[in-house]
C-alpha cells in the first residue's frame, strides 16, 4: 500500500476556507481517482495552522492537489510505503 501525504501551511486568516476546500474538493477528487482506497484529514490549529491529507492507494497515485493560490503559503506531497513492524 502507498500512502500519499499532502501537507500545507494555511495562509493567515484562511483556515476555515482551507479546511472546507480540502473536505469538499480535494478529498472528493482523491476518492474518485482510480486506486484511492481511503482519505483522512488532519489539522493543526496552532501557529502556523496547517492541513494534512493522508490518502491510501493500491497503486502509485497519479494525482495533483491544485489548491487555490491564496489558501496556502506552502504545500508539498510525499509518497510513502507502509512497512510491517518486526516484533520478533
Amino acid at each position: 500500500m502507498i500512502v500519499r501525504m499532502w501537507e500545507a501551511t494555511v495562509a493567515p486568516g484562511r483556515y476555515d476556507d482551507a479546511v472546507a476546500w480540502v473536505r469538499n474538493d480535494l478529498v472528493r477528487r482523491a476518492l474518485l481517482t482510480e486506486g484511492c482506497l481511503a482519505a483522512e484529514i488532519l489539522v493543526h490549529e496552532g501557529t502556523p495552522e496547517s492541513v494534512v491529507l493522508l490518502t491510501r492507494w493500491d497503486v502509485a497515485p497519479v494525482f495533483q492537489e491544485q489548491p487555490d493560490d491564496d489558501l496556502f503559503t506552502r504545500a508539498r506531497a510525499q509518497h510513502l510505503q507502509t512497512l510491517r513492524p518486526d516484533i520478533s
